[in-house]
């Protein structure tokens, strides 16, 4: 796979052993799709980036445009019209131990590959959500961001396949609907959409953010706050989001059948989120 470290294009991609991303988790990432060649909400990725960048006291040693220049000059080496685009950013090397006094150069790659929406069948027929023992902690730091940290991801998501579930579901450690191992989660009920506040510990999703901006255009009500589990059993309509995924339809949560397919508001959101990613956002 051609990569692009620090500005370097290598088709032997490699990073230290020491550095920290790779013995210490210390680092961040962003996944941004590119479709017909053009990448996607790239603007908002970054932006989180660097949000996320302040809160861990991350120095980001590049321009907005170097990557997107890098992505465009990747996409055109790799022939790749549709993919998706990996960028992480680490605090490099530096001395032994937890301490961040000493790292001075952060490290930057970037990778491109090839990269399918999900199938029209598998996207009719919808994900299954298991609940998991894991709970998000709102109060926690990291809650928000995207590190690369990310074995508590790991954990929650298979806990969930395990069950035969595609995802998971999450609560808070105050007992209210956060998210999955990688996904937003939204609901429509009683002629509203609901879905978790950022104040549950959930990553502040781009294709959330998209989701919540199409329900406005669209006049549709939608209410971020804190719910109980027992609200999704009330709920008409249950889908989650990502980057990758984009809208998907929630069809049964811990073997109870919510739904037997995407509900009209799903597919609503749906076209309007298509409509967006052949405009490039707009």
């Amino acid at each position: 796979m051609i990569a692009i470290i620090n500005g370097v294009y290598s088709e032997n991609a490699q990073v230290p052993v020491n550095d920290r991303g790779f013995t210490l988790g210390d680092g961040l990432f962003e996944t941004i799709p590119l479709y017909s060649g053009k990448q996607f909400l790239l603007d908002r990725h970054l932006a989180r980036l660097r949000d996320s960048a302040r809160i861990i006291s991350l120095p980001i040693p590049f321009a907005d445009s170097d990557i997107a220049n890098a992505i465009t000059n990747l996409a055109e080496r790799g022939g790749i019209s549709q993919g998706v685009a990996r960028l992480t950013v680490t605090r490099g090397m530096g001395p032994r131990g937890y301490g961040i006094a000493g790292c001075d150069s952060p490290t930057w790659f970037l990778t491109l590959e090839r990269y399918e929406p999900m199938g029209r069948e598998k996207w009719e027929r919808g994900f299954a959500l298991a609940s998991v023992t894991v709970a998000k902690n709102a109060s926690s730091p990291l809650s928000g961001i995207k590190s690369t940290s990310a074995l508590e991801r790991v954990m929650i998501l298979d806990e969930a396949r395990k069950t035969g579930a595609d995802e998971a579901l999450v609560l808070s450690t105050g007992g209210h609907i956060a998210c999955g191992s990688a996904v937003n989660i939204f609901w429509a009920r009683d002629g509203r959409i609901e879905t978790p506040s950022l104040d549950n510990g959930i990553l502040p999703g781009v294709t959330r953010a998209m989701v919540i901006e199409l329900a406005g255009r669209a006049n549709l009500e939608i209410v971020e706050s804190r719910f109980r589990k027992d609200v999704l059993m009330e709920a008409q309509e249950v889908f989650v989001t990502n980057s990758l995924i984009e809208i998907v339809p929630v069809t049964t949560i811990d073997g109870r059948v919510i739904s037997a397919g995407p509900g009209p508001l799903t597919r609503r959101l749906a076209q309007m989120y298509v409509k967006t990613t052949s405009s490039g956002g707009a």
